[in-house]
């Protein structure tokens, strides 16, 4: 009986050094913890985001969609926000890749939708890519992205190609926007006329491309075309027109 009792009293004891090890553990994690903590506050404050790759948002805008409104004091603490909570649904947006460069300084790579051109639908501008595909519905009509006039759709479906009833007149459509995106131009509008021949409006000026013919020719050198009547209003017709005749007719609005 005596051993017994000597043997309960024995792991009481055990139990109570153990329970005093494990207080002492978790006091050691807990002041690591906090010291952590602290040495994070201090040590990462944000004074610094750069922004880049942004062209339809201005950089306050951006910064103001990545911290969802709020303030961003610390830099771990908004790099780990935005790994776990990353922003998306974004119109215009691809993505946002956020990198820590410095103790006090944030990156924000901004990946912007590679928009060809744009239809009006339903008092929407439908954005889509270079094969058709729909990628943004939106009120808002971007100076930098040419809408195009004289298509005809039943529905419109985000992440779908655009359901054109002339598929030729379409990829004639597509092989223009990307001449214009290759050459950086920018067309505010491009339009058929009942022949079938493409019409580009820039600023106050009509430009009467022809039936398609010559197309890389006739874009590859329209901005200089253009840079010679800068303030002039009028048509210029280019439907003749190759860099080696340089047959460039312009009528202006008298």
């Amino acid at each position: 009986m005596q051993n017994r009792r000597t043997e309960s009293e024995t792991e009481k004891k055990k139990g109570r050094k153990a329970g005093k090890i494990l207080l002492i553990i978790l006091g050691a994690l807990l002041l690591i913890c906090l010291s952590a903590y602290v040495y994070i506050l201090k040590c990462y404050s944000l004074t610094k985001i750069q922004v880049s790759g942004n062209v339809h948002y201005t950089e306050d805008e951006i910064i103001d969609i990545v911290t969802k409104g709020k303030k961003a004091d610390n830099t771990l603490f908004f790099y780990l926000d935005n790994r776990m909570h990353p922003v998306e649904d974004v119109t215009f947006i691809d993505k946002f890749q956020i990198e820590v460069i410095g103790r006090h300084t944030i990156t924000i790579t901004v990946y912007e939708k590679s928009m060809a051109g744009c239809v009006s639908y339903m008092d929407q501008y439908i954005y889509f890519d270079n094969d058709g595909r729909v990628l943004e519905t939106s009120s808002e009509k971007l100076e930098d992205v040419p809408c195009i006039q004289g298509l005809k759709f039943d529905r419109i479906v985000v992440g779908e190609k655009l359901p054109v009833t002339n598929e030729d007149m379409f990829q004639e459509i597509l092989t223009m926007t990307q001449l214009i995106d290759k050459n950086k131009l920018l067309i505010d509008e491009i339009r058929f006329n009942n022949d079938n021949e493409i019409i580009l409006y820039k600023d106050k000026i009509k430009i009467e491309l022809g039936s398609g013919s010559g197309l890389e020719d006739k874009l590859m050198n329209l901005e200089s075309i253009l840079s010679k009547l800068e303030g002039k209003s009028g048509t210029l017709d280019l439907s003749d027109y190759s860099a080696s005749s340089g047959n460039a007719i312009f009528k202006e609005n008298k």
